[in-house]
């Protein structure tokens, strides 16, 4: 029955058994540590999610290899004609691509203690960055699973075309797979390592080595993505309506924000010290956070017709904003839980769940995709917020132009006609502020290093 056409049809349960053991990975940092005395249940409870995804890779490698005519993806894009590289590449391209992505982000969290960055870390660290690259990657899972996972890629055709009606992708596919697959990777490992900051300096290495692959790979998204339909204006109507597409921009989104707007800030709250100025800042934070939120997406929702104007657009931008302003203050609450291994664990916990809602809030309505410029002048905002406090100075020169630099594109974006520029300004704007800070964070730490020296 296990390679019978269709693993996924032919087991019933096979699928809901994935979702189910995903969802169990987003609590790993509570189960991971309590299993320790039941080897076998922990064995279970880690390796589950990995070896179904590898089950569901073997089912659709014999399909597509032995041509089965019921398959979809024989039937709709092979024929009973493709040769080698034909079937080879329609499991690399299609949705066994999917599957493998899925699989190697989940064995990453698995492995994740054994990554070099990691060798001089203690058992604690170690455990404490699989268990919480656990969580990550089990909500990120259940994201891929509800989005990327449709009902037809595992329901066998009953009446198949006499020819392939879709055409053969290109290879180039696989590497955008792979790109994205490794942004989520190092996404997770800097909110994880960001997290234990506060508690060591172990970590240190692996946030560094993330946030600089990040960078990189995150440029080399972003300019794929600026080629596709997601910076056309029929796009923003039913952005879901290619799914991958969907799935991409969303990634490349959440990497951008905690690349550009979490790292600094959890590197500037290490500066600060436990002082009344971190209750300031996080105050200002919020405050902007919310301000933001209304403003753009109230603008990008008076820019797409399907939403409404006026008064309709404005209710709208207020209802995301409090959607997602009470989930991200909600959070600030997990450091009474324990959850406070972060410099400012309060802060932290704003800036992850926001990081978060980007793509559990596409999963609600398309009409998330109108925060979404909101959330990076969000992150502006707080890279703003955090610089003026390091700095200690509201007339700095370098505050200043940073401000203005928000300021201009913000009203640039409210006043564009075009959504997709005014996400592509928001982004401009997050990235330009983020260099801003990190070259003043760089500047400040040699200065300090020079004054040490001598």
């Amino acid at each position: 029955m296990a390679f019978r056409s269709m693993l996924a049809t032919s087991a019933p349960w096979y699928l809901p058994v994935l979702f189910l053991s995903c969802l169990a990975w987003v609590f790993a940092f509570s189960l991971h540590a309590s299993l320790q005395p039941r080897p076998f249940v922990r064995r279970l409870y880690l390796w589950t999610p990995p070896v179904l995804v590898l089950g569901l890779l073997l089912s659709r490698t014999a399909d597509v290899f032995s041509l089965d005519p019921a398959h979809p993806e024989v039937a709709l894009v092979l024929g009973d004609g493709a040769t080698f590289q034909q079937r080879l590449l329609v499991l690399f391209t299609g949705q066994g691509g999917i599957e493998g992505g899925l699989l190697s982000l989940l064995v990453f969290a698995l492995l994740s203690p054994r990554l070099p960055s990691l060798r001089s870390a203690s058992v604690e660290t170690a455990d404490f960055v699989q268990s919480r690259m656990m969580t990550y990657c089990g909500l990120w899972s259940i994201v891929v699973l509800m989005l990327l996972f449709p009902q037809e890629a595992y329901t066998p055709l009953d009446l198949a075309p006499a020819s392939p009606t879709v055409s053969l992708p290109e290879w180039s596919v696989l590497a955008s797979l792979v790109l994205f697959s490794l942004l989520l990777m190092m996404s997770g490992e800097i909110l994880t390592a960001s997290a234990h900051m506060a508690s060591s300096g172990e970590t240190q290495r692996l946030f560094e080595r993330a946030l600089l692959k990040s960078i990189v790979a995150g440029l080399i998204a972003w300019v794929c993505l600026a080629q596709t339909d997601a910076f056309t204006s029929t796009w923003w109507a039913r952005p879901t309506t290619d799914s991958r597409l969907a799935m991409a921009v969303i990634i490349a989104l959440a990497s951008t924000w905690v690349v550009a707007a979490h790292a600094f800030s959890t590197v500037a709250e290490g500066l600060q010290g436990p002082t009344m100025k971190q209750a300031q800042t996080l105050t200002w934070s919020v405050s902007l956070t919310a301000i933001c939120m209304v403003v753009i997406t109230a603008a990008m929702a008076d820019k797409v017709s399907v939403y409404g104007t006026g008064m309709d657009a404005m209710l709208l931008g207020w209802r995301w904003m409090a959607l997602a302003m009470f989930v991200g203050v909600a959070s600030m609450g997990l450091p009474m839980a324990g959850f406070d291994a972060a410099h400012h664990p309060e802060a932290w916990w704003f800036r992850a769940a926001l990081t978060l809602f980007i793509p559990l809030g596409a999963l609600i309505s398309d009409g998330a995709w109108l925060l979404f410029p909101a959330l990076m002048f969000a992150g502006t905002a707080q890279l703003l917020v955090y610089l003026s406090a390091s700095i200690g100075r509201l007339v700095h020169p370098l505050v200043l132009g940073a401000s203005g630099v928000l300021l201009f594109n913000l009203a640039w974006a409210i006043l564009t006609e075009d959504p997709q520029r005014a996400l592509g300004i928001s982004v401009f704007a997050l990235v330009l502020v983020s260099i801003l800070s990190w070259s003043w964070l760089r500047y400040e730490r040699g200065a300090r290093l020079e004054k040490t020296t001598i």
